[in-house]
């Protein structure tokens, strides 16, 4: 039995290029710009691993813990997230024994020499306690690696 390969960047393209041309079926194919992902930066990489969670049938969301500027005052006022919450929020559909289950998934995007808080470990820790996965995503091939790892 021949092993699936992870997806690729190019086959990730593909694939929403293939359901950009269904959501606009009434536009001629040649008509409908390519995707493209790029993995280079941390926005890039959070923005394509949601791409792929999404197209692959999974929910994800992106999770904004940044402050609010208050324009009345000149400050930013705190976020309602807890401290340490992982960027993308996500859950994995997974067959076990003919049924089907969610597995709750926090991804966190480190790109280069970036670490994890201690926030984000102590939030890792408590999620992996719970049942739940935690994946550090530094690139591409690695967050693949990680999310084809469920199961």
């Amino acid at each position: 039995m021949i092993k699936p390969q992870p997806m690729t960047i190019k086959e990730l393209e593909q694939l929403a290029f293939q359901q950009k041309c269904v959501k606009y079926c009434a536009v001629p194919v040649k008509y409908i710009p390519p995707v493209k992902f790029k993995v280079s930066k941390a926005n890039d990489l959070t923005k394509t691993i949601l791409a792929f969670i999404r197209l692959t049938g999974n929910y994800a969301d992106r999770i904004n813990n940044t402050g609010i500027f208050d324009p009345k005052t000149g400050k930013f006022r705190k976020s309602n997230t807890r401290k340490g919450i992982a960027d993308i929020m996500a859950s994995k559909r997974i067959e076990h024994e003919g049924r089907t289950f969610a597995v709750q998934v926090a991804i966190e995007i480190k790109v280069g020499n970036d670490r994890l808080s201690e926030h984000q470990e102590r939030m890792r820790d408590e999620i992996q306690q719970k049942g739940g996965v935690y994946i550090v995503a530094r690139d591409w091939d690695g967050f693949i690696k990680d999310w084809e790892a469920i199961k």
